[in-house]
């Protein structure tokens, strides 16, 4: 079951005629996990990819989430195949899921939401979760926030000390301020319940 984010540019009224969304198509493109179909403008300040698993796109959403720049909006369900060049020429579930996910997050306080993650249980737990991690994300400080980034990158907790020239044990506080270890536990619980819902829509089809 493919993952559809669809993002909307938060603020984006204010920001008229100088949205620049080809460059952040492009940043998106550099910075995040990469997508199953590149992203693409999918409306004046709308972006939208397509990921094959749930670990990249989860780990987009939040990134996306955390920045305070986005509305985010991931969509589970079906694609219809075979699949097209581009994301833009995707049809299916999954995509109706995310645009009833991104709408949901215009007026969520953590500005992301998930839908489609078999419409029932899954999908309430999967939303549910998807706003605790954002809302912890975009709480976190600048130094705790540098260091969750590093420590998300695979370094050590030695790695990020030599990287940013400061003591291991600073590092291991502004681990504990973003609350790095129980986000990353509660990310992969959110991952396995969209990997669930995937098998459940696999084997009902």
């Amino acid at each position: 079951m493919p993952y559809v984010l669809t993002v909307d540019r938060r603020a984006s009224r204010q920001q008229s005629g100088n949205l620049k969304m080809a460059e952040h198509r492009d940043a998106l493109e550099a910075e995040h996990p990469k997508p199953l179909l590149s992203w693409q403008v999918s409306a004046g300040d709308e972006l939208q990819g397509l990921f094959a698993d749930a670990g990249p796109a989860v780990a987009a959403a939040l990134q996306l989430a955390e920045s305070g720049d986005w509305h985010v909006g991931l969509g589970v369900g079906a694609v219809d195949t075979p699949l097209p060049q581009t994301v833009n020429e995707a049809t299916g579930s999954a995509f109706v899921s995310a645009r009833e996910a991104v709408e949901a997050a215009k007026t969520a306080t953590a500005a992301a939401a998930v839908r489609g993650a078999d419409g029932g249980v899954r999908s309430d737990q999967s939303d549910a979760l998807m706003a605790l991690l954002a809302s912890i994300r975009r709480r976190r400080t600048p130094t705790s926030r540098q260091a969750a980034a590093y420590a998300d990158r695979g370094l050590t907790q030695q790695r990020i000390a030599d990287v940013l020239e400061i003591k291991q044990s600073s590092v291991s506080r502004r681990l504990s301020t973003a609350l790095w270890h129980e986000e990353r536990a509660a990310r992969d619980v959110l991952i396995q319940l969209l990997r669930e819902a995937d098998e459940v829509h696999l084997a009902g089809s």
